[in-house]
């Protein structure tokens, strides 16, 4: 790689890490809206795939797409897995689409109803339509982000999904350290700690500068069963593979493993497309760089020259290919999303400060906060007897049981935040349980209040303080516990 490329690139994440540095580059959960199937999953710690949107949406014509949508669910499904595609539906990010939802979407592409939607775009499009929702509420004036790879990443980690499924990543073009034509993807796998399935990286693109850069950056990067790296239609690329993965649970383990170091960045499998309608494509792929090279065509002009005479000689070879390595890679995602859930299940990988820290809900300041918050974080659990005699002692009473959130601290941090100060609230919460992370959820997300990835500390191995309270039919005090630890 030319070192122009290199430092183009280098300048390029730098600027990003910053910005992951403060804000982790993480945004809540409560930002998107989960399919109640899929919110299921993950609460119970079922094996859930991510899925791209801009496949269904741009990637294919109708009905294709939409059929290779529902066969890509159905070997999920068969392999216990929940599909979860990702998109931005009239400004709401969304987890997980409905089957009438994933029709409409395959219509808007050639309607016009859809626009493709990189990880740059996810504020813009949700800023676009937030104040039209009302308008565009009719489901025939639906407008979608239909979502790359990079922004799918995106959402399925904020999501808290660990595995995506797509047909292929984009890389560096041909000429790349003059045009400085780069994917966001692969910026994104540096910054966004997911499992990426793919078939590799296109022929069109510079393979052997792609690699350079995911290395350079430090994402694991392997092969499935095989030692060359793929180029999207054809197994073979004559770039080496970084390395080679065997079976599923290689993966989850390399996976886990670099979770439990905090690293950041994700993770790339490629899995070779052996399907013979891809050695056709791979051939004009071929044909088409070496009539660019003889026609004199450099740089940011070689990718649209290639892909306009590959389509002219493969006629349906690539859409046949496309459609079957997208299903290759779907079979191959779902053995790896149940690894990785079967070794959490069995404490293969047992969670790290640095992972309960990113379940945090946070609202980072835009601005030097005036006023700062520090205490604790309680839920509040308050029993009363709804007799209307006096208590027996020694057995069980009627009554009314009520949860809440509490602690000095946190009352005094929704008080400001309601008020509109936006406080900075810093507190410890319990890394063992649900309690804490919403406790903090409803702070941000209801309440104004401003928390950082420093400010919530989860403590390992403990729990979420908590405060019972016994009352009598008079509610007078009974008596109380605290559990502070």
């Amino acid at each position: 790689m030319t070192s122009t490329l290199l430092f183009a690139f280098q300048s390029v994440r730098r600027s990003s890490s910053v910005f992951s540095t403060t804000q982790k580059r993480r945004l809540s959960l409560s930002c998107i809206r989960l399919l109640p199937e899929v919110e299921q999953a993950l609460s119970s710690g079922k094996p859930v795939v991510a899925l791209e949107s801009t496949i269904v949406a741009h990637g294919m014509p109708y009905p294709q797409n939409l059929e290779l949508a529902k066969d890509v669910s159905r070997i999920l499904r068969d392999k216990g897995v929940i599909p979860a595609t990702m998109a931005v539906k009239n400004g709401v990010f969304r987890a997980g689409l409905h089957p009438d939802e994933l029709e409409n979407l395959s219509l808007a592409g050639e309607e016009n109803r859809a626009v493709k939607c990189s990880s740059r775009d996810l504020p813009l499009i949700a800023s676009k339509y937030d104040h039209l929702r009302e308008k565009i509420s009719q489901e025939e004036n639906v407008h979608w982000g239909a979502t790359t790879v990079a922004a799918t990443m995106r959402l399925a980690h904020a999501a808290g999904i660990s595995t995506f499924v797509t047909g292929g990543t984009g890389g560096v073009h041909r000429g790349g350290e003059l045009s400085l034509d780069i994917s966001t993807d692969l910026i994104e796998l540096s910054l966004t700690p997911v499992v990426v399935v793919s078939a590799g990286v296109k022929s069109i693109l510079d393979i052997k500068k792609t690699l350079e850069v995911l290395e350079t950056f430090g994402v694991p990067t392997g092969v499935w069963q095989s030692t060359e790296f793929p180029a999207f239609f054809s197994p073979v690329s004559g770039a080496i593979a970084p390395a080679t993965f065997d079976n599923a649970m290689d993966v989850a383990r390399a996976y886990l493993a670099g979770q439990e170091l905090g690293m950041e960045n994700g993770m790339l499998v490629a899995v070779p497309n052996h399907d013979p309608a891809g050695a056709s494509v791979e051939i004009a792929i071929q044909q088409a760089l070496e009539e660019a090279a003889a026609s004199g065509i450099e740089g940011r002009n070689v990718t649209p020259f290639i892909l306009k005479t590959v389509a002219m000689k493969t006629e349906g070879d690539s859409l046949r290919s496309n459609m079957s390595l997208v299903k290759q890679n779907a079979k191959v995602g779902a053995e790896i999303a149940s690894a990785i859930a079967e070794l959490k299940r069995s404490g293969g990988s047992k969670p790290t400060i640095h992972q309960s820290q990113s379940r945090i809900a946070k609202r980072t300041p835009p601005f030097k906060p005036r006023v700062v918050c520090v205490g604790g974080a309680v839920v509040d659990v308050v029993a009363k007897s709804s007799s209307e005699t006096p208590m027996i002692i020694g057995t069980s009473n009627p009554g009314v049981v009520h949860r809440s959130d509490g602690g000095v601290g946190r009352n005094v941090a929704e008080v400001l935040g309601r008020l509109g100060k936006q406080p900075l609230f810093f507190t410890a919460i319990g890394g063992n349980d649900d309690e804490g992370f919403g406790v903090i959820k409803r702070l941000v997300t209801e309440c104004g209040v401003m928390t950082t990835t420093n400010s919530v500390h989860a403590a390992q191995e403990m729990n979420t303080a908590q405060y019972f309270a016994l009352l009598d039919h008079k509610s007078d005090l009974v008596g109380g516990i605290a559990d502070m630890n």
